[in-house]
């Protein structure tokens, strides 16, 4: 029958760690699933929290592979069989189509799942399907966390150009910018926000032809507007962080917004200062903007030296206004981003480091036996290429000893195969604490069989770490009623010592051992025979 395995898992690793974006990543992964299960059809969903709904990525079928970027809602079949999936208990067969939700997770949070839907029955081992769930997770997060990244670049490329644009566009007033360039020089080499707005009102009050100045800040999104900096009516400048209030009890400046002017000037009108009335004369409210969107204002008048309005004025506070606004998107572009590489690398460290733990487990699960948690074959056959390896070089003795379950299939036959892998399970720890010498190893051969790998050890070594095995597997007493030679399940052995002379001939080594094995057992079993 199809499963859902370890094996699977390891398939999927080495099908999904080395692609490089997002696209190969799906179809390696759809292609993975496919090629397990036939006519299997995967599809990656998103719980995408800025649109309240279910989002699907990408849709893998046989011979037919689509990513959607950006995201599509789910259709509404797919929505009620989630739903279903979601609330069922153990039966996911639907319309004859079996189903399966791989939940992905990062930090112990459900971000979406990936649906298998295939017409064939599988077996699915629970373990194997966690571990799937991780790998999958921690891959797909790395690749959407760096696709994002790749967006959020392209839309800061695509902020610069347009300031970049909106400069050029300012050339035909090379005239009248030399009025701003020292005051802009400053901006650009300011070291901090704080810095450059101080900066701004300072050099304006006394560079340009007007008395008092305050910049504003506005959050769109709330409608409150916050001071910076600005003066008092000496003209001192002074720090007004502390005001903030709604943007409509500023009637000049929210209605100058409002209309997407970029200046309102009034003449002969009333000053205010601390919403006191300090004098009259002219004032004005220039918009500060991002593309479309109002970012704050410059407030300004003339009522400390009462300079007449000028032809000039109203060009040189766009021009202001232009200026300031391009410095404060810089600014914040900058910061921003610096923000947003931090977390980036930060997300990216995170994501290799899971990786790294996922491809550590998935080493170790890979040379261990799921049901006696000893080596299994592979590590079996590592570790004694290895120590073969060694034992040639230094012209030392090598062991193995097969240690077999006596009467097994009838202990199956009369406990059943639950109480089966209790009893194989119970037998691997008791042999693995049999030898505890360095470089000693005992391995699961496969069904009831076991090996022990001796380095070092001659056949008197050998034949004593048989005789203790088969004390202790004597002393568990696990009842046997079926067996013909003791009432407590039993082991045989059979083993061989040599000293290796050339490479690559281990397998003589097992067959010597399992002819040993087969003499132990036609002695009656119960016992152990080394050659």
């Amino acid at each position: 029958m199809i499963a859902l395995d370890y094996a699977f898992c390891l398939k999927v690793g080495e099908a999904i760690c080395p692609q490089k974006d997002l696209n190969d990543f799906c179809l390696a992964l759809g292609l993975a699933f496919t090629k397990q299960f036939t006519d299997a059809r995967s599809q990656l969903l998103i719980n995408d929290e800025n649109h309240a709904g279910w989002q699907q990525l990408a849709d893998i079928k046989p011979r037919h592979f689509q990513l959607f970027s950006p995201m599509i809602p789910i259709s509404e079949h797919d929505d009620l069989l989630l739903t279903n999936l979601l609330t069922a208990e153990s039966d996911h067969l639907y319309n004859d189509v079996f189903n399966q939700l791989i939940p992905l997770k990062i930090r112990g949070s459900s971000y979406g799942y990936l649906l298998l839907k295939t017409p064939h029955k599988y077996h699915v081992d629970r373990h194997a399907l966690e571990m799937l769930s991780l790998l999958i997770s921690g891959a797909l997060d790395s690749h959407l966390q760096h696709h994002a990244f790749l967006l959020e670049r392209s839309h800061h490329q695509k902020t610069e150009e347009k300031r970049v644009q909106e400069v050029c566009s300012q050339k035909g007033l090379l005239e009248q910018l030399h009025i701003l360039h020292k005051i802009s020089l400053r901006l650009w080499h300011s070291h901090s926000l704080d810095n450059m707005l101080h900066t701004a009102v300072y050099e304006c009050i006394h560079a340009l032809d007007f008395d008092r100045m305050a910049i504003f800040l506005l959050n769109s999104h709330t409608g409150l507007m916050r001071g910076t900096y600005g003066t008092d009516i000496n003209g001192t400048v002074t720090n007004e962080q502390w005001y903030c209030t709604a943007m409509y009890e500023h009637y000049h400046a929210k209605t100058t917004l409002d209309k997407k002017q970029h200046i309102n000037i009034n003449e002969g009108t009333a000053l205010f200062h601390d919403n006191v009335e300090v004098g009259k004369g002219w004032n004005a409210t220039i918009s500060l903007w991002d593309g479309d969107e109002p970012i704050g204002w410059i407030a300004c008048d003339n009522l400390i030296t009462h300079t007449p309005l000028k032809s000039y004025h109203s060009e040189l506070l766009k021009l202001l206004g232009v200026t300031m606004s391009q410095h404060l998107i810089q600014r914040r572009s900058q910061d921003e981003l610096k923000l947003l590489n931090l977390s980036l690398e930060q997300r990216v460290a995170d994501r290799t480091a899971q990786l790294e733990e996922v491809n550590k487990r998935l080493n170790q699960i890979s040379r261990e036996d799921s049901l006696t948690k000893v080596p299994n074959r592979r590590m079996l056959d590592e570790k004694m290429e290895e120590e073969w390896r060694r034992a040639m070089r230094y012209q030392t003795p090598l062991s193995i000893l097969i240690v077999d379950i006596d009467h097994f299939k009838q202990y199956n036959d009369l406990y059943g195969h639950a109480l089966g892998d209790k009893c194989l399970a119970q037998v691997a720890k008791t042999l693995s604490q049999v030898e505890r010498r360095a470089g000693a190893i005992l391995a699961r051969f496969g069904g009831e069989e076991f090996v022990f790998l001796l380095p070092g050890s001659n056949r008197e070594n050998a034949k004593s770490v048989a005789d203790r095995a088969l004390d202790a597997i004597t002393a568990l007493q696990i009842p046997h009623d079926d067996s013909p030679i003791c009432p407590y399940v039993t082991v045989s052995i059979g083993g061989k010592t040599c000293i290796p002379d050339k490479p690559n001939s281990q397998q003589q080594l097992f067959i010597d051992a399992d002819v040993a094995l087969y003499e132990a057992k036609s002695s009656g079993k119960n016992q152990a025979f080394v050659l």
